[in-house]
């Protein structure tokens, strides 16, 4: 009887009949109370039905039979993972590895730390004989602290256990774009597969256009990306800055505007959202946006300072400058200017 039932229940899973299933295993939980599979597949089906609250609560009983239960442990990171609840999901990961030991479990602690932030704490684990998946995450943590070297020399060793892998192809090509390799860009695009469902891959297909001055193929690209992960305020500022090049200041504006309303605390926004207004000679709404402790912004604050004919307060804070970046070429342009305006040797 219960293998009928169970055929049943896994035929009507299979279809989709999400909730006629549940009520086939529950008949099959009635003859065997004590299965922690069947109370997975109820879990499993309450998950798939977006009743999160549900499978929470046949989860916790299958860890109450068996608290190293792997199946229902990553069931539970899922969830964690979908409430954006991460360090929970990251601690269930953990467990998770810690009965298992293997390294595809591992993986999904890394991918767990990167999405965290907490890029130190990848390179704690000990790995012996690394795959291709933990040389990826390792390259992933190394390009978001913007130590871009050490991130390619892991994506070449990745490449080599698989070349063909189009995640690591595609972190690759975003280190070639952050060290300004545009010939290896291009070049690797060609390996990458066209994949209109991977907001990544068509962001970096518009950056790759938009380095070849193919604006418009650029912009399409990135919209796309945009119309996959609407919140991503990565995309918008992408492609504020092919309006930029292109000269549209209007449209380039919105999508800046667009980029700090989902990250108000990046600088690099604000910066290329004053470095816009630089550029109209709107130096208040300029200075507005630069923000302090940043070389960058602090060398734009001087720029507008000569530009505005305050050259003594320019040269000022163009020396105090000059300690932290003394080989700037455009720090020592502009110094070079002032003191000929000046008249000072």
């Amino acid at each position: 009887m219960i293998k009928n039932l169970l055929q049943e229940g896994f035929t009507l899973k299979n279809r989709g009949h999400y909730k006629r299933a549940i009520e086939v295993f529950y008949k099959a939980l009635e003859e065997d109370n004590s299965s922690t599979e069947l109370l997975l597949e109820i879990a499993d089906l309450y998950y798939k039905m977006q009743n999160e609250e549900k499978a929470l609560g046949y989860i916790e009983q299958i860890l109450d039979k068996n608290p190293e239960h792997i199946e229902a442990l990553k069931l539970l990171e899922k969830i964690f993972i979908d409430k954006n609840a991460l360090p929970e999901a990251e601690q269930t990961a953990k467990n998770i590895y810690c009965i298992s030991r293997n390294l595809s479990d591992l993986v999904r602690i890394l991918k767990l730390l990167n999405k965290q932030g907490k890029f130190d704490e990848i390179f704690e684990y000990n790995i012996e004989n690394p795959d291709a998946e933990i040389y990826l995450e390792q390259a992933r943590a190394f390009y978001n602290k913007k130590e871009f070297e050490k991130s390619e020399e892991l994506l070449y060793k990745a490449l080599e256990k698989e070349p063909d892998n189009q995640d690591i192809l595609l972190t690759l090509g975003q280190v070639y774009y952050a060290r300004n390799k545009k010939d290896k860009c291009i070049e690797l695009l060609n390996k990458l597969s066209e994949d209109n469902e991977n907001p990544e891959l068509l962001n970096f297909c518009g950056a790759v256009e938009s380095y070849q001055g193919n604006f418009k193929a650029a912009k399409d690209f990135v919209m796309r990306a945009i119309k996959l992960a609407p919140k991503n305020d990565e995309y918008y500022f992408n492609l504020a800055n092919i309006y930029f090049k292109q000269g549209d200041t209007t449209f380039a504006k919105q999508y800046y505007n667009h980029a700090i309303t989902l990250c108000p605390d990046n600088r690099n926004y604000h910066f290329a959202l004053a470095n816009l207004y630089y550029s109209e000679k709107h130096y208040k709404r300029a200075l507005e946006e630069l923000q302090d402790n940043f070389f960058e912004a602090n060398l734009l604050k001087a720029i507008i300072l000569y530009d505005t004919g305050y050259l003594a307060l320019a040269r000022k804070e163009l020396n105090v400058l000059a300690q932290e970046q003394p080989d700037s070429p455009i720090l020592l342009d502009y110094q070079e200017r002032i003191n000929g305006e000046l008249g000072i040797n």
